[in-house]
C-alpha cells in the first residue's frame, strides 16, 4: 500500500514540475518575442582592439540594448588613404539599409 501512495505522490509531484516549467518557459517565449518584434534596424560602428580596421553596420536592437542582428556594410582598414570618406558612404549606406529594414518591422505601439 505504501508503494502506490508513494507512486501517486511522485506522479502528482512530477506532474506539478512539469507543469510549472511549460508555464515559466511559455512566459520566457512570449517575452523574447516581444521584444524581437519591439526591435529596431539602427546604424553602428565599431572598433576591434588589435584588427585593424573600423566595422560600420546596422544592427537589429531591442529596447534593453541586446542585439538580435547584424548586416556589416563595410570594414574600413584604419590605414586607408581616405578613411574619413570611406567611413561617411559606409554610414550613408547604412542609415539607408536601416530605413529600408525598418519598413518590414511591425509599427511601434504605444
Amino acid at each position: 500500500m505504501r508503494i502506490i501512495a508513494f507512486l501517486a505522490i511522485s506522479i502528482v509531484v512530477l506532474a506539478a514540475v512539469l507543469l510549472v516549467s511549460v508555464v515559466l518557459t511559455g512566459g520566457a517565449r512570449r517575452r523574447r518575442h516581444a521584444a524581437q518584434a519591439s526591435a529596431r534596424w539602427a546604424v553602428r560602428h565599431y572598433a576591434i582592439p588589435g584588427r585593424g580596421h573600423t566595422v560600420v553596420g546596422v544592427t537589429l536592437t531591442d529596447a534593453d540594448g541586446r542585439v538580435h542582428g547584424e548586416h556589416v556594410v563595410a570594414r574600413i582598414p584604419d590605414g586607408a588613404e581616405d578613411w574619413q570618406r570611406d567611413f561617411i558612404a559606409a554610414r550613408q549606406e547604412a542609415e539607408e539599409r536601416a530605413f529600408h529594414l525598418n519598413m518590414d518591422r511591425p509599427p511601434i505601439e504605444g
